[in-house]
């Protein structure tokens, strides 16, 4: 039996980098890898790099348009994609829509638009009290939804137009691999098997009505992410939404996963990418979905109108759809107002 002094001995050459030998900063229990500062961003990197890869983006001349919260995640995914597709000529251009949740928004703005500007990167910041003449709180009041529920068919309306306006190849979204987990048992207790179907690493664009997602931190897991955000010194919002549900079935299900994983280390790794290999199993469930044209605004839906214009036509008297588009299309037309590289509220 070893000593104590041996015990401490062992643990702190353990503790140094597998590739290197500097001090660890982290240890992938899955992969068994103690690895210091850089051989950590490089790990996350290659991640990131194998997902594109397989989805074919890095390419030259390939447009990103990436939707950035401000959050730990989107900062991750933001950082590593320039890391990675940037030198491929791969053009990334940053989305962030400020939905007037007071301080929280503005600190989320600030921590998009100096991110953006560390990375030499332009943004397109889309104002929702500006375009709409409500934030997101009153308009789910207006028509007695949960917060959450409007704000989720807000977001993903403005970054599916901005995408078409802008012709992008792919939108990027921060979704980590605990997210994608979490969504894909959530819709597996409920037996939605179609919606699975749209939680690979990326989905197909379907030409005039939706944009292809894709999910970079496919791999990464939420700690990972925030580990990778600390590292790199990229800004990011540290707090809550406000209006963020108190016990979502998400974040239920990435507590018993955590604790699974304690048990079980690779069990993530094994779930993400066997559900990338079964996507096309999913894929067919939805084969039979009605996929149509907005009358209003001509974009995807899956009815003669889409959720947005329904929701703006409940709320506001008229669907907003076509505004939102026109908005974006007069920006585009506009020269950017300033040097920061950032295009705040403003053209795209």
């Amino acid at each position: 039996m070893m000593t104590k002094s041996q015990l401490s001995e062992q643990r702190a050459v353990v503790r140094t980098c597998k590739y290197c030998g500097k001090p660890a900063v982290a240890y992938i229990r899955y992969a068994r890898l103690y690895l210091c500062s850089d051989h950590f961003q490089e790990y996350v990197e290659k991640k990131v790099e194998r997902v594109l890869k397989r989805v074919g983006v890095l390419r030259q001349g390939v447009k990103i348009l990436a939707a950035l919260s401000g959050g730990k995640d989107s900062a991750a995914m933001l950082r590593a994609m320039v890391r990675v597709a940037k030198p491929k000529g791969v053009i990334i251009t940053g989305l962030h829509i400020d939905l007037g949740y007071g301080a929280y928004s503005l600190k989320s703005k600030e921590a998009v638009l100096q991110a953006c500007e560390d990375l030499g990167l332009e943004c397109i910041v889309v104002n929702v009290e500006e375009v709409l003449g409500l934030n997101v709180y009153e308009l789910a009041r207006k028509v007695r939804r949960p917060v959450c529920s409007v704000c989720g068919i807000i977001k993903r309306y403005i970054i599916n137009a901005a995408a078409i306006e802008l012709k992008a190849d792919y939108i990027a979204m921060g979704h980590n691999a605990d997210d994608i987990i979490a969504y894909t048992l959530k819709e597996f207790l409920a037996q939605n098997l179609p919606a699975i179907s749209k939680l690979g690493p990326s989905t197909q664009s379907l030409k005039g009505l939706a944009v292809g997602r894709l999910r970079p931190l496919y791999e990464v897991t939420e700690k990972e992410a925030l580990l990778y955000t600390l590292l790199t010194q990229t800004p990011f919002l540290h707090d809550e939404c406000p209006y963020r549900p108190e016990n979502p079935i998400e974040h239920r299900v990435k507590e018993f996963m955590n604790k699974i994983e304690e048990e079980h280390p690779g069990l993530k790794m094994m779930f993400i990418r066997n559900l990338e290999k079964n996507i096309e199993f999913y894929k067919e469930k939805s084969r039979n979905n009605h996929i149509g044209r907005c009358k209003h605004c001509g974009l995807i839906s899956a009815g003669d109108e889409c959720s947005f214009c329904r929701l703006t036509k409940r709320a506001l008297g008229e669907p907003l759809g076509p505004r939102i588009k026109e908005y974006l299309a007069s920006r585009r037309r506009k020269p950017p107002s300033n040097s920061r590289k950032t295009v705040n509220n403003l053209p795209i």
